[in-house]
């Protein structure tokens, strides 16, 4: 069950796509293996989850964010579509707008520092 720690399904989601960009097609383990240290994953998380007993908690989130018939999911957002082979994802155009558009503070930060540092050239 989720507590006040525990990664928010979009800063799943998030991760997710910063993981897809590369374009080509992933499986659920894939990413799950590449979630699974790429995120401060809380207690709560890495408990079993009580609906999904083969799962953890943290798995049953990163299952919802792909699955197709969640009205919240990457594919509901048309972010994510079916690869070509079964059980395969891959990420959209409208998915790499996406993520390539949002900017976190840090981005920012590190824009306007390298901008700076450009007009100390010139």
């Amino acid at each position: 069950m989720a507590d006040a720690r525990s990664i928010g399904e979009l800063e799943i989601q998030e991760e997710l796509l910063k993981l897809m960009q590369d374009s080509r097609e992933w499986s659920n383990a894939e990413l799950k293996q590449r979630l699974r240290h790429a995120l401060p994953w809380s207690d709560a998380d890495l408990e079993v989850s009580e609906e999904r007993p083969n799962e953890l908690f943290w798995e049953q989130r990163v299952n919802n964010a792909l699955s197709p018939a969640r009205s919240s999911s990457l594919y509901s957002k048309g972010h994510v579509e079916h690869g070509d082979e079964r059980g395969t994802h891959r990420i959209t155009e409208n998915g790499l707008r996406f993520i390539r558009e949002e900017w976190s503070f840090e981005d920012l930060d590190e824009e306007m520092r390298r901008r700076q540092s450009e007009s100390d050239f010139d």
